[in-house]
This record gives structure tokens, sequence and C-alpha cells, in this order.
């Protein structure tokens, strides 16, 4: 038994694909045929195709020799199984940060595409420049912990609890990988407890502050028009940051939206208000983006703020204040909760009910607002 690593050109992307062949050799079927006994392990590690940059000549170094470095576990994997060894190891030899430059790479084009960048060069701020999955303990997490909650965010103010989740958030994604890919066995990251997050107020906007906005200017007039647009179909970010034109559909004139949702990994199926049907423009090519949204960052919230504040509107909003707008709207409205779980895409009711409790407060607040005649 032999293993090679291959590479294949992918037509889609124009990249190049990395993946093990297992070659097994042969046996004669009946007809006295040869039949090849081969098996592929495809590696999810990609090369840019005819690096012209420095940066790429770089990265397609490291996915290569990460990729060499899967190869020589699997060898000796199968060398330590033909001689009855335990092969139940993990290879925490291989560089941390070749295995995150291959998951950034494949987030490219994606709103979380900064998200990861951002993580990725905290922790070599913290860890310097070189680093192994071995060196990557529960320890290791919790010096890592420390060290982002007594780092300066923006504005020279400390980096929040919710923001430390979200970080936390990505690094268990890439240990979750990295423990399906079999290069180690649990994730240290995991094991830390993190700061309790206040709950967040939740922000959303009545009809009449919409109707405001649409009518004040936006310095981007992308980010507008995606906003609005999200405020009527309760769209999440990624999911109108990632929106193409083959994903709207046109029948008996009325538009559809079939997408798959980028949080849940679900599909889901959306009419179009008439009143934003506009908001849509000119049909553009099947793969080209229905909004020129830019990847999500601070400046996004800065903007949506600075809108607000010129159209009167005293409420730090941020983009996903636009689905929190959508659901209440709807449940105000009469939607029936149950259809408006349905729309939002949500797998669990509880999830939607926070919705309905805003819009019973919201209903006890306009009684009581009744004076006291007695």
């Amino acid at each position: 038994m032999t293993i090679s690593l291959r590479k294949r050109k992918q037509t889609k992307n124009g990249k190049i694909s990395l993946f093990l062949e297992i070659y097994n050799g042969t046996s004669k079927t009946e007809d006295g045929k040869t039949k090849f006994h081969r098996k592929y392990e495809f590696l999810n590690l990609f090369l840019v195709d005819n690096p012209k940059t420095e940066a790429d000549k770089n990265q397609n170094k490291n996915i290569l020799q990460l990729a060499k470095n899967i190869k020589n576990k699997r060898e000796l994997e199968l060398h330590a199984n033909k001689h009855g060894f335990d092969t139940k190891t993990d290879d925490k030899n291989i560089n941390f940060y070749e295995y995150f430059y291959n998951i950034i790479e494949q987030k490219k084009g994606t709103s979380m595409y900064v998200f990861y960048k951002t993580i990725l060069n905290i922790i070599k701020d913290f860890a310097g420049e070189q680093i192994t999955f071995a060196e990557i303990t529960e320890k290791f997490a919790e010096r890592f912990l420390h060290f982002i909650q007594n780092k300066s965010g923006l504005k020279s103010a400390k980096i929040n609890p919710s923001t430390i989740k979200v970080y936390f958030g990505f690094l268990n994604s890439v240990m979750k990988s990295a423990i399906k890919d079999k290069i180690i066995s649990e994730n240290p990251f995991h094991l830390i407890a993190l700061p309790k997050v206040k709950k967040a107020k939740m922000i959303y906007l009545t009809l009449d502050e919409i109707k405001s906005l649409s009518g004040t200017n936006c310095k981007d007039t992308e980010l507008k028009r995606g906003f609005i647009f999200s405020c009527f179909t309760g769209l999440r970010w990624s999911d109108a940051f990632k929106l193409k034109w083959d994903e709207i559909k046109e029948r008996d004139g009325k538009f559809y939206i079939e997408y798959r949702q980028k949080k849940t990994d679900e599909n889901n199926y959306l009419l179009v208000p008439d009143q934003v049907v506009g908001l849509l423009g000119e049909r553009g090519l099947k793969n080209e983006k229905v909004f020129k949204l830019h990847g999500y960052n601070s400046s996004i919230t800065k903007k949506l703020q600075k809108w607000c504040a010129d159209a009167g509107v005293d409420k730090k909003i941020t983009y996903h204040s636009s689905r929190h707008t959508f659901a209440v709207l709807q449940l105000s409205y009469g939607t029936p909760i149950f259809t408006v779980q349905k729309l939002l895409g949500h797998t669990s009711i509880n999830s939607t009910m926070v919705y309905a409790d805003i819009v019973d407060s919201e209903k006890e607040n306009a009684m009581n607002r009744i004076p006291n005649i007695l």
C-alpha cells in the first residue's frame, strides 16, 4: 500500500485541490480484467494556481507543507498498523498558523473572512510568529483569555465580553476542524470559562423610523439598499452579503429568494415584498452579487449609526437590527409566530418567542399611556 499526494485543478474557482491517493494494489475480476484498488482522502487544502504575488507564493508553500505533513502522518499510521501498534496519536507538531491560513483562504469572499484574519493576528500578537498544535494547551487558552481581556480594542477601550465570546467561537471552529482532520483529539479552548455576557438590549426600528432612513442619504448607498431590504425580508448580514442573482426567482410577477442560510446551513424560501422589489435593482449575471456589500467590520456600524443620526433616529443600530425590525414588524401586524419562525429560519420557536415578548411589552406600554380619568 502506498500513499501519494495529488493535485487537481478545480474549474469552479480556478484553485488547485490537494488530496491523498491511497493505492492498495490490484486484483483480477471474474472476467480476467485488472482492478485497481484506490481510495482518496480530500484534504480540503487549496493552492493558488499560477501565484504571482509573494504573499500567494508563501501561502502555497505553507499549505503544501501542511499537506505533506498530513501525508507523512498517514504513512506513519499505515506503517504502525502493519506492525500492530496503536495509531491513535495526534499529529500536534503541525504548524497551527499554516492550518489557520488555509481556513482563512476558504473564507475568502464571505462575510467571515475579516473576522478570521483579525483573530489570527491577535493570536500572533500573543504567541509570536511560530506555534504548533502541541503548544495549544488548556494553560495556553487561559493565558490567551487573560491577554485579550486586558487588550485594548477600539478607542483604547477594553475588549468587551461579547467580542471575546465571538473570538473564542472562531477559535473553537478552527479546533473542531483540526479534531475532524485527526490533528488533535480535544479542544482546549472549549474548556475555558468565558466572562459572562450581559444580555444586550434588542434594537429595532419602527415603520416611521424606516421611512425616515429611506428618505435620508447614507454615505454607503449599497449598505442603505441592503439594510432596508433586510428590514423587510429578515436576511442576516451573512445572507445579504452573499446573495446572488441566481437565488432571485421570478414567478407570476412576484420575486422570491431561494437560498441556503449561512448560519444554519438550511434552505430557506422568501417572498420579496412589493415594497422593496425596487431595491433589487437591475438583474445582473447569475453569479453576481445583488448587493455590493463589503466585509463586515466596525466601519459598517459607524456608517449605519451616522445615517441614523442624520435621519433623526436616536438608536444605536447595527446591521442585525434590520432582522430584529423585520420580526417585530411581522408580529405587530398580526403574522402568526410560527409563520415568523419559518420566515426567520429559526430551528427553535424559543428563538422567535423573544420577539413576541417585545411586542407584548409594547402593547402593554401603549395601554398604560392612556391617562387616568378616575
